[in-house]
């Protein structure tokens, strides 16, 4: 019993027709269903990494999240160009932030962060060879943007949150490291003092899109766990889904209902049988 691939990130936004006009536009997502409460976006013959909005049009306004408040925080996707893609999410009514490179493993990853809709922030790398495994990009030569690859959460205490997942629900550590200094603070905007630890989790066999684990040391962070606003949901594959919620339950989880419960940073979890 264990977690898959992400299926779905699930972002709550006051205003629908805004947020599905950025994430089209900054992304070239496609529309593939929409109605009065909600969207699902997504790549082309995409069944994972697709992004669903729902409309919560009475929620109060919320103060805009820095990087590292906890919370659900970021969704990840991977970009041929980062020039296109950065000048894309600021025509849409986003907000990039520095474009970078970096040594990763033996060779350099280029990246940046963007603020994007419904105060969700987003980290787009560079598409190069050996990326993590993105159907869309593999698929289309011509396609500048991929589904998403990653969701990210900044729980209060990374370890705990790292053992929810690996322990409870089987996700699998590919990447452990800390990161502080330059270029690091001019990426994420944190101060020089500080540094950030992540934590990469994959599914057996690694499908997309992939779970990560992100927190701070030396910043002054805001509980935001609870906002009703902006990424609130993972709805994960599952081979067992009762005996998974099970798993995570014992381990603290909050449940929900009957496939779904509430973990680290306050997000929520959807559990859905699949074999991906």
């Amino acid at each position: 019993m264990s977690l898959g691939a992400v299926i779905e990130a699930v972002l709550a936004t006051r205003d629908l027709g805004a947020s599905v006009a950025f994430h089209t536009r900054a992304f070239g997502l496609e529309v593939l269903e929409r109605d009065a409460a909600g969207a699902l976006l997504g790549a082309p013959g995409g069944v994972t990494g697709l992004l669903r909005l729902t409309a919560v049009p009475d929620a109060p306004a919320a103060p805009e999240p820095r990087l590292w408040d906890i919370g659900p925080r970021l969704l990840g996707i991977y970009s041929r160009d980062l020039e296109r893609t950065a000048a894309a999410i600021d025509a849409a009514g986003g907000r990039s932030r520095e474009r970078v490179t970096y040594p990763y493993g033996s060779a350099t990853l280029s990246e940046f962060v963007a603020l994007g809709a419904d105060g969700l922030w987003w980290t787009i790398p560079r598409a190069a060879a050996g990326h993590r495994p993105s159907p869309a990009l593999e698929d289309d030569p011509g396609r500048l943007h991929g589904e998403l690859h990653t969701a990210v959460i900044v729980p209060a205490d990374h370890d705990a949150a790292v053992r929810f997942f690996t322990e409870a629900g089987g996700l699998e550590i590919l990447f452990e490291g800390e990161m502080s200094g330059e270029p690091f603070d001019r990426m994420t905007g944190i101060p020089a003092d500080a540094s950030l630890r992540l934590t990469f989790l994959v599914s057996p066999g690694h499908a997309p899109a992939r779970l990560e684990i992100m927190s701070f040391t030396g910043v002054d962070a805001a509980d935001l766990s609870e906002s009703r606003l902006g990424l609130r949901r993972l709805v994960f594959a599952s081979d067992d889904p009762g005996a998974t919620l099970a798993d995570l339950v014992k381990a603290g989880g909050a449940p929900l209902g009957a496939s779904t419960l509430r973990g680290p940073s306050g997000i929520e979890i959807e559990l859905r049988a699949a074999d991906l």
